[in-house]
């Protein structure tokens, strides 16, 4: 349960985001706080993401007896789903205090890129183990 919620807590969290980042470029005198709740709220989604994925991790590597393919998706999973997104958090919050909003939602949209990488890789990896990675 904790897998499904905090993946779709994550993936619309960060969607949400870029619409609205998007929605500033065509309203540029809109106030900038609905966009940093939500990117306050991306940085939520990314912190039980990890917690509920690494918990994961900890319990799945007791009895590791899978492939050295199913460790670089296990990789790639970690360094674009969690990682990339929990810096390119940190990069839209820095950019949202110049204040440059078009700035801001070019990284969203990156942001939704490895969010969707991760998420899909997750997916695949779920049914080679037995918890969420």
């Amino acid at each position: 349960v904790g897998d499904v919620l905090t993946s779709g807590l994550l993936v619309g969290s960060t969607l949400t985001a870029m619409f609205l980042g998007h929605w500033y470029l065509n309203t540029p005198t809109m106030q900038l706080s609905p966009l940093r709740r939500l990117v306050i709220l991306m940085g939520v989604a990314v912190g039980l993401r990890a917690i509920v994925s690494g918990v994961g991790l900890g319990l799945e590597m007791a009895d590791f007896t899978h492939s050295a393919t199913v460790a670089w998706f296990v990789g790639l999973r970690w360094l674009s789903g969690i990682g990339a997104v929990a810096l390119l958090v940190v990069m839209t919050w820095q950019t949202l205090k110049i204040p440059n909003t078009q700035s801001a939602t070019g990284i969203l949209y990156v942001g939704v890129i490895c969010c969707f990488l991760g998420e899909l890789t997750s997916q695949l990896l779920s049914v080679e183990t037995h918890f969420p990675l």
